[in-house]
């Protein structure tokens, strides 16, 4: 099977359109700018349509749900994997290590070297997974939804699978490539077991 790479970079997800002299297009510079200020992590998105491997590099990627699992992934309209999404009925979110920014380029369609970086695809329960990324998540299409200039993908997890350590993340901040630095850290409150949150009230003077 072969990969076709996708088109869509990290950052994406809010990518604008139309001309970018106009006062639109300076406020979606603007709202890229904000919103990149929230780091993320990198993912390949991979599915089978037509016998071959489609795959793209995304960060519109979260967690929705514990109780069912569920996972979420927002291509742009533009990207060629979008012209699949009627077809698809699985796909896998292929997280990528810290030393994997040649896959992120490559699939988001900004690799300019003649040869590809050496990657390969296994089987999976959900269709085809990058192997060596850090962890991957393999769904079934639950629904796609309308976000404005992206789909939302909502797939229900059906299998998973943890990389060899060390876990070292990609991360994707202020458009650029990041690395997290693991020589200090606090414990983070564990929220799936937060019954309710705690009354906040804010006055205006």
């Amino acid at each position: 099977m072969s990969a076709g790479s996708g088109d869509s970079a990290p950052g994406g997800g809010a990518r604008s359109g139309g001309s970018g002299g106009s006062a639109a297009g300076g406020e979606a510079r603007a709202f890229r700018d904000v919103a990149g200020l929230l780091a993320s992590g990198v993912a390949i998105v991979t599915m089978e349509a037509q016998g071959e491997v489609r795959a793209m590099t995304a960060n519109a990627v979260a967690s929705l749900s514990l109780d069912p699992m569920l996972m979420l992934f927002c291509p742009a309209k533009k990207a060629r994997l979008a012209r699949h999404l009627e077809r698809m009925r699985q796909f896998t979110l292929n997280f990528l290590r810290e030393d994997q920014e040649q896959l992120s380029s490559y699939f988001a369609g900004g690799w300019r070297e003649s040869a590809p970086p050496p990657f390969r695809f296994v089987p999976s329960q959900a269709g085809p997974r990058l192997e060596g990324s850090l962890a991957s998540i393999g769904c079934d299409v639950e629904r796609v939804s309308d976000g404005g200039d992206h789909w939302i993908v909502i797939g229900r997890v059906i299998t998973m699978h943890r990389g060899v350590e060390p876990h070292r993340p990609l991360v994707f901040f202020a458009g650029q490539y990041r690395a997290v630095d693991f020589s200090s850290g606090s414990p983070a409150p564990d929220l799936t077991q937060v019954l309710d949150e705690p009354p906040h009230v804010f006055y205006q003077h």
